[in-house]
């Protein structure tokens, strides 16, 4: 199975991704764009790292999971205050970082609580 035909068949679960999916602010690899924005698409990337960071028992604290969001953060808004135009890779870079960030978050989060639990 080739990886166009792997994405077709995952097409319904791309789609739950709440993404405004233009096209000019979507990565392209090889003449095929991808379905998802720059952004989104680094946000899921970020998310990689989620099993990771509980496989490994990482503690990082919850601040820090914070902070890795604020650069998604400031270029999404400065971008939609037209304070200046942001770029695909400044986009996907971001969103890894908030992806990662939002991974400590989640983790943090859900030891709390099962600590809490327990």
């Amino acid at each position: 199975m080739t990886v166009y035909q792997t994405v077709v068949k995952l097409k319904w679960l791309i789609e739950l991704v709440p993404c405004h999916r233009m096209k000019s602010r979507s990565i392209t690899i090889n003449g095929y764009t991808l379905p998802l924005c720059a952004r989104c698409t680094g946000i899921l990337t970020g998310y990689l790292f989620f099993p990771l960071i509980m496989a490994l028992d990482m503690n990082f604290p919850l601040w820090l999971g914070i902070v890795f969001n604020l650069p998604m953060v400031i270029d999404g808004w400065t971008q939609n205050r037209k304070f200046r135009m942001s770029n695909n890779p400044l986009r996907f870079s971001t969103g890894i970082l908030s992806g990662l960030g939002q991974s400590m978050i989640i983790v943090n989060v859900s030891q709390s609580i099962i600590s809490i639990l327990l």
